[in-house]
């Protein structure tokens, strides 16, 4: 996987994060992998929450620095509202690549299987899955909802799993 090219502003602090000595303009970010960055923002920077930006290689209009990667714990509530309607988004329009990562996932180790990581797949459920699977690959979420019969929303799942991933909670990732 390579280096993220954009990412949408969550949070911004035109005076520094209020837990930090540095009081330079800064700005929280989610990137297009689904990582939390703290960015510190150029001086002529135009930066407001939601907005997208670029974060890659070469000339930056708004973003000056990558300063380190964040746990959750630092974005407040607002953030995390925005966070959600991105994660929802971004699961709605990137559905191949999240059922993919459904059709590919395997075993941890003997006692664990990565799909039982996804909030709602029990012991059950997984057998189902893996079962459905293996006669043809899930083409979408309705495909996987339909075929597997869940009684849950597998998008819902997929975020409650990214939302724990970042705020990480166990050593596991599969989907940031």
């Amino acid at each position: 996987m390579g280096k993220d090219e954009y990412a949408n502003v969550l949070e911004y602090f035109p005076y520094g994060m209020s837990d930090s000595k540095d009081r330079r303009p800064s700005a929280i970010l989610l990137t297009e992998s689904l990582g939390l960055l703290l960015a510190s923002i150029k001086k002529d920077g135009k930066v407001e929450v939601g907005k997208k930006v670029y974060i890659g290689e070469g000339k930056r209009e708004d973003i000056h620095h990558i300063i380190s990667r964040i746990p959750l714990s630092k974005v407040d509530e607002k953030g995390k509202e925005l966070m959600n309607e991105i994660l929802d988004k971004k699961i709605v329009e990137d559905e191949k690549k999240f059922v993919d990562v459904i059709n590919r996932l395997g075993p941890i180790n003997v006692k664990l299987h990565s799909l039982e990581l996804i909030p709602g797949i029990g012991s059950k459920t997984l057998q189902r899955v893996i079962s459905e699977r293996v006669k043809s690959p899930f083409t979408s979420y309705d495909d996987i909802n339909k075929r597997v019969e869940l009684q849950f929303d597998i998008r819902r799942s997929i975020r409650e799993r990214i939302i724990s991933e970042l705020n990480e909670v166990d050593k596991y990732r599969i989907f940031t």
